[in-house]
């Protein structure tokens, strides 16, 4: 069974794409299950659960923090930004969420190595849609160095990246079978890293939205 854990509704702010519409095409890609990771909030998640379908929804946020984002997964309501890491891995397991770390070597966003290592976490983003190829091998070879499981996501902000990087997941029936899987290490990960073309327009994006801004933070 294959699951898109990283995908972006128009409540992060910088997609493009309605909640249903990403159910849609979830369907349409062949996906078994989705988690809508908005920043911050879980808008995208609750509107996305109510749209008549048969895939997975698990609930789930990015949560910003001074030192780079963390996928929340699980997690049904909001905790807002948080200064620290270490705060915010704290939250999210007091609400019995997993704390990920989403995309370690990404220039923007990611937290670093550094990070990971000083800090307990529950999984490791290894394969994002949204990175290069490089980078997604040394999330991997980072998880399997802390023995701690991977997911994988397309960090889709638009529909058109639905279902580029996913998790592999077996006998799953809800959402909860999912993060149980996920914990336990039940997980691969497979899919595309971003080309040379998509990283032209992510960093046009990147660059665009930094400004709007005011060169703050997602």
């Amino acid at each position: 069974m294959r699951f898109d854990l990283h995908i972006h509704s128009i409540h992060s702010g910088d997609s493009y794409c309605e909640p249903e519409d990403i159910v849609r095409t979830a369907e349409d890609r062949g996906m078994d299950g989705i988690a809508i990771m908005d920043h911050n909030t879980i808008r995208g998640y609750r509107e996305a659960k109510k749209v008549d379908t048969d895939l997975i929804i698990v609930p789930g946020l990015e949560v910003s923090t001074a030192e780079g984002h963390i996928l929340a997964l699980g997690l049904e309501e909001e905790i807002g930004r948080q200064d620290a890491i270490s705060n915010a891995i704290d939250i999210i397991r007091e609400h019995d969420a997993l704390a990920v770390a989403a995309h370690p070597y990404r220039v923007w966003s990611g937290i670093g190595e550094e990070n990971v290592l000083k800090n307990d976490w529950d999984a490791i983003e290894g394969m994002n849609g949204r990175g290069w190829g490089i980078r997604n091998r040394q999330a991997q070879t980072l998880a399997e160095r802390l023995d701690i499981p991977v997911i994988g996501g397309s960090d889709s902000h638009r529909l058109k990246t639905i279902g580029k990087a996913y998790t592999i997941i077996e006998d799953v029936k809800d959402w909860r079978d999912v993060i149980k899987k996920v914990r336990a290490g039940e997980t691969k990960v497979g899919g595309e890293n971003r080309t040379l073309t998509q990283t032209f327009f992510y960093v046009r994006r990147a660059l665009t939205g930094w400004i709007r801004r005011g060169f703050k933070k997602i």
